[in-house]
């Protein structure tokens, strides 16, 4: 059975831009737009009459900036829709995270990634709408993740990523050059946002099995091997036959 279609609602105050990014949200078949608008003061009333999936939501806007919205929706008692803001400035990311944005959309929009958001949207759809933590990653495609780090805002590449570790409300990101990068998110929260190729061996750990070399059952750990250079990360007892199998199935057929 297909996807009930998104139901999205758009916030930007150029017309044409407005115009363009419905058609790019129709075309996909996975969206319709329930309501749009160029005037940002009338944009919290629409979203209360409509009620909306999603938000794409442009930031510089005359009058009224996309946060100043979110500012006032957050005085009222509703199921806030998911965010995304729409800009054509790089600077208000960082921004964006305190916002708990879904994603971040660079204009002019690329209608893959578009497509993108909203299958990740409909992968989130039966979870809870209202829980989107102010530690989520704005933009995700299961390759370039961004997070809030200790000192900024840090890009994984998860393609480089060996193995992850949780450190209370932190997690660190260990990468194949020997690179650490620690990010306010719990590893929970990490995990819903990474590729299949990624396997959670405990409660504090995911391992890209793409790098795994072996399994010390002795130790029970992951063993993962570069050069000279030998990564360990812990595996419970009972998840070393869900990896095993796990690791079987994922062979290349000969």
């Amino acid at each position: 059975m297909d996807h009930q279609k998104i139901r999205a609602m758009i916030v930007e105050d150029e017309p044409e831009a407005l115009d363009l990014l419905s058609g790019l949200l129709e075309a996909t078949g996975l969206a319709t737009v329930a309501a749009s608008t160029t005037d940002p003061a009338e944009a919290v009333e629409l979203i209360l009459m409509h009620e909306p999936d999603m938000l794409f939501l442009d930031i510089r806007m005359p009058g009224m900036s996309g946060f100043e919205i979110l500012n006032e929706l957050n005085t009222i008692d509703l199921t806030r829709p998911y965010i995304v803001f729409t800009t054509a400035h790089d600077e208000y990311a960082i921004k964006a995270f305190d916002y708990a944005a879904f994603d971040y959309l660079l204009k002019p929009i690329d209608p893959d990634r578009l497509k993108a958001t909203l299958e990740r949207y409909n992968n989130h759809s039966n979870g809870d709408k209202t829980g989107h933590g102010s530690h989520q990653p704005v933009y995700n495609n299961e390759r370039i993740l961004i997070f809030r780090g200790v000192t900024g805002v840090t890009f994984i590449d998860t393609d480089e990523v060996v193995f992850i570790t949780a450190d209370g409300n932190y997690s660190n990101f260990h990468f194949i050059s020997g690179r650490v990068e620690t990010v306010t998110a719990l590893i929970g929260n990490v995990e819903m946002h990474l590729g299949k190729q990624f396997f959670r061996t405990g409660r504090s750990c995911i391992i890209n099995t793409v790098y795994l070399a072996r399994i010390d059952m002795k130790q029970m750990a992951c063993v993962f091997i570069k050069g000279d250079k030998e990564y360990r990360c812990e595996i419970a007892r009972d998840k070393v036959k869900i990896l095993m199998d796990y690791m079987k199935s994922h062979l290349p057929d000969n």
